[in-house]
């Protein structure tokens, strides 16, 4: 049994078999709930069921579970066609059928009539009234939104939906039970159509379709844009073809967004995108749209990126969200690279409404107008939806991307090179090295993450074509030692670095990653010092940073051998801090580096500082340097903050003073 605000919760029913309804039901078994699962056939529940056991077969092969563990979730798992038998004894009813009004209203209402008087009864629904739905039982109070996204098992996120009449406490409760199924709830106060993220990100897809058709823009174009020169992991016809159109359509209309004419003609062709075979792009190889760099160079993002800020500007003025929760909400559960509102900073909020004014479609929300108009323009200003220094002026860079967010403190710089596996050209180290500069000057970044764009690559090493004639050992030389100290720039970065390997580090790519304090694998990656298999040898600081970090035996094995490791096995031996699911391995880093952004900054630069150069100097000269960094931190306003936070059992809120 475990707790969920007040209510003690072991048993969960979930209406509703289907795609959303066998995952809720599994994440809920694998986390030690007991759970029934109802539909109105046979048929549809037996495929729920299959779709679990594949489910629970694959986490098992990929090594994130144990085939115990599998198999004492799905002996959790009951079934019935019975709606009564379902919910009679049930603590939580979580229903997921048809996306629509009038269904769900029976459904609870006939859940209400059987469920116990105490039980919280949840809609997962993606953007239909919880009101209505409440309002349809005797207990609107205990009626409330739990909108989990797909898949349920992989997805770090669930909004939680504040009915007109739900009460805080059912709210709380509904949070600390998305907790215990260890997501990240997101609280959208005020019943909307399309809530948070399907309201935001309907403008994403919807806008680009738009242009699409009344300007005749190719598709790959602005998909190519929206990757590439923004880092969505999806342009928006590729993530349409991806969720669906027919529900896309659907979804958006209902939360007052129109379709444009291309996607109801593919609805109506049966063309609904990957799950049957072709959407705005074919599947039938099976493979992803060959989608590159250079096609989408004359294509303007904001174009796009306005009518989804606009919307999640609407949000903050109407105080449905704070621009923190929604921006980690887009994050989490649509794949935003940034918020959109810390998007809106970058671009500039001016440059924002201005694109909005001259929209056929949308009109700028009213906040925007009040914003612009006190000079409040993001980060050029030194405010926006969030805080920035004046002096922090953003910089355009051509092989990297960097963005901040002023709500936690962490900030990235994305190797964005994902076509050429993020491999190490001269541009690209020129352009690290100033980022670097950039962000140390800025007092308001606490924590950095060093990323890789795309799936498949942190970066796969240097590119050793690219630094000129290699013929010349003094110019092979002059490129080594540049790479050196770009990379011992970073490792003496004054802040905590966070390596996050999602696909290949290797070579040059885990010398980069091992000049970072942290680094966090995703189960796909692969690490090594792989040089010597090429007739090379490490030349940027890896040989030296493995015999600190793993001692010379190991150092010598990975670099004289220069295996290929899996995420695990470099974990196993101390080369990576920790290791994630792929599907889970964003929202790890995120968390990982938001804590270390808590930590009181004066501190932190100290301890580092120590702990980098204790083993390059005496034991005596080390002990001493520690003696100072105590003595000095006993002076800072931060200790008395953590000692008043201790004493008051709350978290501390260091200001680095």
């Amino acid at each position: 049994m475990r707790s969920a605000g007040n209510i003690l919760v072991s048993k969960v029913a979930v209406i509703g078999a289907g795609e959303m309804g066998h995952g809720i039901a599994e994440l809920a078994a694998l986390r030690g709930f007991d759970v029934t699962m109802r539909d109105i056939k046979q048929e549809f529940i037996d495929r729920g069921m299959d779709r679990i056991r594949w489910s629970l077969g694959k986490l098992v092969e990929k090594g994130e579970l144990s085939r115990e563990a599998s198999e004492a979730a799905l002996r959790r798992i009951g079934v019935t066609l019975d709606l009564k038998d379902a919910v009679r004894d049930a603590d939580v009813v979580i229903e997921a059928v048809l996306e629509d009004l009038e269904v769900k209203k029976r459904v609870f209402a006939d859940v209400d009539a059987h469920a116990p008087a105490n039980a919280i009864l949840a809609s997962n629904t993606s953007g239909l009234s919880i009101t209505a739905m409440g309002r349809a039982t005797r207990r609107p109070g205990r009626v409330v939104g739990m909108h989990f996204f797909n898949p349920a098992i992989l997805m770090p996120l669930i909004e939680i939906v504040k009915g007109d009449d739900t009460s805080d406490e059912t709210v709380r409760e509904a949070e600390e039970l998305a907790r215990t199924l260890k997501k990240t709830p997101i609280v959208c106060r005020k019943d909307i159509p399309g809530f948070i993220t399907t309201r935001t990100i309907a403008p994403y897809m919807l806008e680009a379709a738009w242009i699409h058709h009344e300007e005749g823009v190719p598709k790959e174009v602005i998909d190519s844009a929206m990757r590439f020169k923004v880092g969505f992991p999806m342009g928006p016809f590729e993530l349409a073809d991806q969720v669906g159109i027919d529900l896309i359509v659907y979804a958006t209309e209902k939360a007052g967004f129109p379709a444009p004419p291309p996607m109801k003609d593919l609805v109506k062709a049966g063309k609904l995108g990957r799950k049957s075979g072709e959407g705005f792009y074919s599947y039938a190889s099976g493979n992803r749209p060959a989608i590159t760099p250079d096609l989408g160079k004359g294509f303007d993002p904001t174009r796009i990126l306005a009518p989804t800020i606009g919307v999640a500007a609407g949000l903050v003025e109407e105080d449905v969200a704070s621009p923190a929760e929604i921006d980690e909400a887009m994050r989490l559960g649509t794949g935003f690279p940034k918020g959109p509102l810390a998007i809106a900073d970058d671009i500039g909020l001016d440059v924002v409404l201005t694109t909005l004014r001259g929209s056929r479609r949308y009109s700028p929300a009213k906040i925007l107008e009040s914003m612009v108009a006190r000079g409040d323009l993001g980060v050029k200003s030194g405010k926006g939806f969030y805080p920035y220094l004046k002096e922090a002026e953003s910089m355009a860079y051509e092989t990297i991307l960097v963005s901040r967010d002023g709500a936690t403190g962490v900030a990235t710089i994305t190797l964005n090179r994902p076509d050429r596996l993020n491999t190490l050209v001269p541009l690209l180290l020129e352009e690290l090295e100033r980022a670097l500069a950039e962000l140390e000057r800025d007092d308001s970044v606490r924590c950095l993450i060093i990323a890789g764009a795309g799936e498949k690559a942190f970066s796969a090493g240097a590119d050793i074509t690219s630094f000129g004639d290699v013929s010349k050992s003094h110019r092979v030389w002059q490129m080594t030692r540049r790479t050196q100290d770009v990379f011992s720039r970073l490792a003496d970065f004054p802040k905590p670095t966070v390596a996050a390997i999602q696909g290949y580090a290797l070579g040059g790519g885990c010398e980069l990653a091992l000049a970072c304090d942290f680094r966090i694998a995703a189960k796909r990656a692969k690490i090594g010092q792989t040089e010597i298999t090429l007739g090379l040898v490490p030349g940027a600081g890896g040989m030296a940073r493995l015999v600190k970090l793993l001692g010379l035996a190991r150092a010598k094995q990975l670099v004289l051998m220069g295996p290929k490791l899996t995420a695990d096995e470099a974990h196993a031996i101390g080369l990576v801090s920790e290791v994630h699911g792929n599907e889970e391995f964003p929202a790890a880093v995120k968390a990982f580096a938001e804590k270390l952004a808590r930590g009181p900054p004066i501190a932190m630069r100290l301890a580092k500082h120590v702990l980098n150069r204790a083993t390059d100097v005496p034991l005596d000269a080390a002990l001493e340097a520690e003696a100072m960094a105590f003595g000095h931190v006993t002076s800072t306003e931060d200790l008395f903050e953590g000692i008043q936070a201790f004493m008051e059992k709350r978290e501390p809120k260091f200001k680095g003073a």
